[in-house]
């Protein structure tokens, strides 16, 4: 018995309900037996615990989806590669291990046909960042608000690789095209555009005229980017044009140069739907790129063990010049 003091009334004590051991604010999982409820739900493994599902399947769904469009193939690609296999055979696969590879480096027509590639990448690259390069400069310093130059520019992207085959084809044809009306009006003879001597200059000629907008673009951008006053101080110190481009605007837009490199290498080294319906790789060989070849052994002679091969050497030239490439994007801007 207690006693209130303020009230003066009595009553029984009340004792403190005794809490049990353990975390008392966790609902308990015992049905008052010692069992667990039926509906409880089993414990997730150690390795799940903290983890997201849905989020995990959303992320796995597309890593799934990768690798069999892309890990699977390449994969199959190089088993197939270290294979005799003519599709007419009757027998199948045979393994020969590296002997396709070894083919192509000592057969003098696989061996041209890389150099030949070699020399249409450096040529159309070469003179896409040329000409980009002078055209932009020329539109950032006469049209820096021309809009409809910029969209002028991409037109020749937006053209199908058919469409600008089949037009640069009538532009080169021997009887009527417009290179040689052209060239008949200053008195010049016609010439032979897609032939033995001019097929090779012809092609590089259409791919610099599709191609070289992106990079007018691309440095045309880059030179939006620079400040007026870097021009401006090389004005008063008196720098000649050539000194303006080295020192001042080339540091700038080596990064958007390296760029274009990148992508236009990689462009021009599998060219092929444009020389295709220009030449289809001929006069016999003059302008038969790798892409041709790989596409004339695998769909035409049906040799996909050796097509295979072929296309891993252009898989490692492309990955050559991209090493190479990230290599000097990487160093200090040019100075």
């Amino acid at each position: 018995m207690t006693v209130d003091h303020e009230s003066g009334r009595t009553g029984a004590s009340v004792e403190p309900a005794s809490v049990p051991s353990g975390d008392a604010s966790r609902p308990s999982m015992s049905d008052g037996r010692g069992k667990a409820p039926a509906h409880a739900a089993p414990a997730r493994p150690r390795w799940w615990r903290g983890r997201d599902g849905l989020g995990l399947l959303f992320v796995l769904a597309p890593m799934l989806f990768l690798f069999a469009v892309l890990i699977v193939p390449i994969v199959y690609n190089m088993w197939v590669s270290l294979h005799s296999w003519r599709l007419t055979d009757v027998g199948g696969p045979e393994f020969v291990g590296l002997d396709n590879y070894v083919e192509v480096l000592w057969t003098p027509r696989w061996r041209d046909t890389i150099v030949r590639t070699a020399a249409f990448v450096v040529l159309t690259v070469g003179l896409q960042v040329v000409i980009g390069f002078g055209v932009a400069l020329f539109l950032h310093k006469h049209f820096p608000r021309a809009r409809a130059l910029r969209v002028a520019l991409l037109l020749p992207m937006m053209v199908s690789e058919v469409a600008v085959g089949n037009m640069w084809r009538l532009l080169y044809n021997y009887d009527g095209g417009l290179l040689n009306w052209a060239l008949g009006l200053v008195g010049i003879d016609r010439v032979f555009w897609l032939g033995p001597d001019m097929a090779f200059a012809s092609i590089v000629l259409t791919d610099v005229w599709q191609n070289a907008p992106f990079v007018t673009l691309v440095i045309f951008a880059a030179l939006q980017t620079m400040p007026n006053e870097l021009l401006e101080a090389a004005d008063l110190d008196g720098a000649s044009g050539w000194v303006r481009i080295r020192r001042v605007i080339l540091p700038i837009v080596q990064p958007a140069v390296l760029l274009v490199l990148i992508f236009q290498t990689m462009f021009a080294i599998r060219a092929f739907g444009t020389i295709w319906i220009l030449t289809e790789g001929g006069p016999g060989t003059a302008t038969t790129l790798l892409s041709i070849d790989i596409f004339r052994v695998a769909l035409q002679s049906y040799d996909v063990g050796l097509a295979s091969t072929l296309s891993w050497f252009l898989v490692a030239i492309n990955l050559i010049v991209a090493i190479i490439y990230m290599r000097w994007l990487k160093r200090e801007p040019l100075t």
